[in-house]
């Protein structure tokens, strides 16, 4: 059943990173691009903490759950944090993106964009060296 439940965010967070792409480079959408980047990390640190063992996932303070999957990691000996900083630098944009007062700059869109590309890079590159069940060769 966590196969299942991987697979679920993975696909998931791949939807998000497919819709980020497709408006990333309209002007309008800016604020739009980053929260589905912020959320496609998300996705794929769930996946990540669900095939590692992890069982709650629901209300998170997404906060404690890059340090709930940094334990994770770390307790398979397993220590490539880079992928750590793109995630932990969405998360902490996630509330300017959504409820903040001005409008996001094109460049800290961008921004959110690449570091979520390259958060789900990390991620998949992991769980696959994991051989996290769920976790096809062909995401990512």
């Amino acid at each position: 059943m966590e196969s299942v439940k991987v697979r679920h965010y993975i696909q998931r967070g791949t939807d998000f990173l497919a819709g980020m792409r497709y408006i990333q480079n309209e002007d309008p959408y800016r604020n739009s691009t980053a929260l589905l980047a912020i959320h496609a990390a998300i996705s794929y640190a769930d996946a990540l903490r669900i095939g590692l063992g992890d069982e709650v996932l629901s209300n998170d303070d997404h906060r404690k759950a890059v340090a709930k999957l940094q334990r994770l990691l770390a307790a398979k000996g397993l220590n490539d944090r880079t992928g750590f900083q793109h995630l932990e630098f969405l998360i902490s944009n996630k509330s300017n993106v959504t409820y903040g007062d001005e409008r996001l700059s094109s460049t800290n869109s961008a921004l959110m964009a690449l570091k979520a590309e390259r958060f789900a890079a990390w991620a998949s590159r992991l769980g696959r060296q994991l051989n996290i069940g769920g976790w096809q060769h062909d995401d990512q």
